[in-house]
């Protein structure tokens, strides 16, 4: 779907979504099999915050630092698992 949003195929109407739950790849059968599957989220990073409701979140696995970065450039607020904002990378971030 990701791959859609990002050639305009798939229409995400603005500040509608509270919440959003994406489901990436949390295993690999294919050496870097997870890493496309960030890949492919980091250009749609800007269209899925205008997507979201003032307060929204959206919720994915364990993110990278580099996704994480990418979603702080997009606009986005990263929250760890205890719903608190931190400037330094940390591994348990699981919210935008």
């Amino acid at each position: 779907m990701l791959d859609r949003i990002a050639l305009n195929f798939a229409y995400l109407p603005p500040s509608h979504y509270s919440e959003a739950i994406l489901a990436l790849p949390s295993t690999e059968e294919k050496v870097g099999e997870v890493d496309a599957g960030y890949n492919e989220l980091a250009p749609v990073l800007s269209k899925l915050l205008e997507t979201m409701q003032p307060g929204g979140r959206i919720k994915l696995g364990n993110a990278g630092e580099k996704i994480v970065k990418d979603a702080i450039l997009a606009g986005f607020l990263v929250e760890n698992e205890n719903q608190q904002v931190s400037l330094a990378f940390h591994n348990s971030w699981r919210s935008f």
